[in-house]
């Protein structure tokens, strides 16, 4: 018996050792499988005006090679679809830059700057300024023009742009706040009024570029729930915040209806102001 004890003892110690040994590797895996993914907010880029919405082609093509010089990679909202749906890899340290709005200025300055370092970004289309700029013979002016549906297909085609949803025409303050509600509108009207927006804005993006957007930019930052209940059933998969911050997604997680936040580029920051943000949200 008391060769015994020893003996079952060791065999514990040993199923011990192996119990721990397995719960750090299945730490480093859930760790291995989740990604902290910045993404950076951008507006115009143009020479001629600095600001919080604005930065010049220079800061642009900076911020594009520090960032790779550190390591990240640029990705597609599609592939972190598909890592958070389990179909797919992402790199250990992917970066996605938005640009907001839909300006012509991101074709003029940011085509050539993007190509050079094999770049990606989602260009986010408010529809009635770009169906403005189509129809009206006023277009390609670097310092007010948005995109056309012709010039948003080109860049679809360059393969180093992708497109989101930014609503059709609810980029502004009145009658509502963004997609917000109006006062005394009921539930009804909303949902009819922000489905009907949201799918005509879908609807061109379609016809200009063949694909079905899945990416959403909430104008001004404003959501609610029935409006991401809207944007799921119609197949959004990636909604954009302007909350400040770093987002991690895991990789199988399923759903990926993700409000994912974002780090405004100001034209104010410097490069390395940018990467510190990215380091520090974290």
């Amino acid at each position: 018996m008391k060769k015994i004890i020893p003996f079952i003892f060791a065999i514990i110690l040993v199923v011990t050792t192996v119990s721990a040994g397995g719960i750090a590797f299945a730490d480093e895996a859930v760790k291995a499988d989740e990604r902290a993914i910045p993404v950076l907010m951008y507006h115009s880029v143009l020479k001629s005006k600095k600001g919080t919405y604005f930065v010049s082609p220079e800061q642009l093509e900076k911020d594009i090679s520090e960032i790779k010089n550190a390591g990240y990679e640029f990705v597609f909202p599609e592939e972190i679809i598909a890592f958070a749906e389990g179909r797919g890899d992402l790199p250990e340290k992917p970066i996605m830059f938005t640009f907001d709005d839909g300006h012509y200025n991101n074709m003029y300055y940011g085509t050539d700057i993007l190509k050079k370092y094999s770049a990606k970004a989602v260009i986010n289309v408010i529809g009635a300024f770009s169906e403005f700029s189509s129809t009206s013979g006023d277009d390609s002016n670097p310092n007010y023009s948005h995109l056309t549906w012709g010039q948003i297909g080109k860049l679809y085609e360059s393969g180093y742009f992708v497109f989101g949803n930014h609503t059709y025409n609810m980029h502004s303050f009145k009658p509502r706040y963004g997609i917000m509600p109006k006062t005394g509108e009921s539930e009804t009207e909303y949902a009819e009024a922000f489905r009907n927006d949201f799918l005509k804005n879908q609807e061109k993006l379609i016809a200009a570029t063949g694909v079905k957007p899945t990416v959403f930019a909430y104008p001004f930052g404003r959501y609610n729930e029935k409006a991401d209940g809207i944007l799921k059933e119609e197949g959004i998969k990636i909604t954009l915040t302007c909350n400040e911050g770093v987002s991690v997604v895991k990789k199988g997680e399923g759903e990926c209806f993700l409000k994912l936040r974002r780090i405004n580029r100001s034209g104010e920051y410097s490069t390395d102001d940018v990467l510190a943000r990215i380091h520090g949200a974290k």
